[in-house]
């Protein structure tokens, strides 16, 4: 089955109630599923009514036809809905042979049905013929059977009475008069019974397209993955290695030309890191691959850990970072990795658009809270974008070359909210301060984090 060939039929319609023949096996298959699906609430229900009329029986009718149609009612109705209602948990037995048996169970209450009113009609009871109605209308409404096993069971069960009527010597006129009425009624199923199928046909070929662009949005997305995978690891690799020849080219070439050539192409190359890291991280936010692990991390450790990751950048900005430790161990639930990233955006933030010369890290108690502040001396944030600033490709309208793509700031935010935190950024006379609320573990020791 493919999503060519569901279009191609909900196009071309079946008007016949019948598909192509790759979708017609898969649909009935799914039918006969459903169909003992609702057998289970159908038989208890029959059970019980047809208990409830043999009471009825009991109670209003004559002794010698109330024997006959309780009898009928609880040693042949009841027992057969009984055996259905058994067969309904017995997984061994297929749903299609389970769909053929609640057929013939149908017909055989219908026949039932259909033997009470001759009883009546044997013993001179003015027995309606209603019964009749009730187990046509049973048939095609309440049990959900096909359009076309219902029509041709419902039509047998109506010829097989009114052969049963002249049997019984009805008069001719009763008879026509009984017929019209139940051939209108069959007629009116019938009408509901196509409708209803045509309706379950065209809801299964919606399933189904819907389930084939489920699979392949998935096929996709785990596409996608393997994709920020293979390229997290293939671009960072050659980084790496022009970091590395940096390195050992710095030493000799300290103090010349050439060597302030290099610091700027290694400012070039940290700037272009930041970048990959960020486009990275947004992929894996919107693929939803980021799936935090939570555990007590020591402020203190974040902050020392972040230094030495931005410390090159800032010193070829001229930029001064501050820390203030907390004076005594301070912890919170966060995913080490996440926090790092959070801060270290928070830092090339600051470094990039505040103009500032100093960023200071620090952190203070908020209740069950520990908020850490990140905190520059530069000019203080836009007031065009102080409501926007964690929203995506936002950037200050002020002119300056720092590189970004105006997500750094939402995966901060977003990574945060991963972290079932807050965040958030004001203005100030002396620059700009952003601001993360994490929660404290539930109990917190020393020892619980070697961050």
């Amino acid at each position: 089955m493919t999503a060519e060939q569901i279009r191609h039929q909900q196009s071309s319609g079946f008007l016949t109630l019948r598909f192509e023949p790759s979708l017609e096996a898969s649909y009935r298959e799914t039918r006969s599923a459903l169909i003992r699906q609702r057998a289970r609430v159908i038989s208890i229900t029959g059970l019980l009514l047809f208990m409830g009329y043999a009471l009825m029986d009991a109670i209003t009718l004559p002794q010698a036809l109330a024997q006959i149609t309780v009898f009928i009612r609880l040693a042949v109705i009841c027992p057969i809905i009984a055996f259905v209602l058994w067969l309904v948990n017995r997984t061994a037995l297929p749903d299609s042979v389970f769909e053929k048996i609640y057929c013939l169970a149908y017909l055989a209450g219908g026949l039932s049905i259909i033997a009470i009113i001759m009883a009546a009609r044997l013993h001179a009871y003015p027995l309606p013929y209603e019964g009749m109605i009730l187990m046509l209308m049973f048939g095609y409404f309440a049990m959900g059977l096909p359009f076309s096993t219902a029509s041709i069971s419902s039509f047998t069960l109506v010829g097989v009475y009114l052969l049963a009527e002249a049997w019984a010597d009805t008069p001719l006129s009763e008879i026509l008069s009984n017929g019209f009425f139940l051939i209108t009624a069959n007629v009116i199923g019938m009408i509901g019974a196509w409708m209803s199928e045509y309706r379950h046909r065209a809801h299964f070929l919606d399933r189904q397209l819907l389930g084939l662009m489920h699979r392949a949005a998935e096929d996709e997305n785990r596409r996608k993955t393997e994709l920020i995978t293979a390229a997290s690891h293939d671009l960072r690799q050659p980084l790496n290695v022009i970091e590395i020849t940096l390195e050992n080219l710095q030493p000799t070439l300290q103090g010349t030309l050439h060597g302030n050539m290099l610091r700027q192409l290694k400012d070039m190359v940290s700037q272009l890191r930041s970048l990959l890291a960020t486009v990275l991280d947004s992929a894996r936010l919107n693929e939803g691959m980021i799936k935090p692990e939570l555990e007590p991390v020591q402020v203190s450790g974040a902050f020392q850990s972040v230094q030495d990751l931005v410390e090159d950048t800032l010193y070829s900005r001229g930029l001064n970072l501050c820390l203030e430790l907390p004076s005594t161990p301070t912890y919170v639930m966060a995913d080490p990795v996440l926090l790092q990233r959070i801060l270290q955006n928070l830092i090339i933030n600051a470094a990039d658009h505040s103009g500032a010369d100093t960023v200071r890290l620090c952190c203070k108690q908020r209740g069950t809270n520990v908020r850490i502040l990140v905190c520059d001396n530069g000019r203080g944030l836009p007031e065009n974008i102080k409501d926007r600033l964690f929203q995506p490709y936002i950037r200050s309208s002020k002119k300056n070359n720092s590189p970004g793509l105006g997500l750094g700031l939402t995966i901060v935010h977003e990574f945060t909210n991963l972290m079932d935190g807050h965040c958030g950024a004001e203005s100030t006379p002396q620059g700009s301060i952003f601001w993360v609320d994490l929660p404290e573990p539930v109990t917190t020791s020393p020892g619980l984090s070697p961050y």
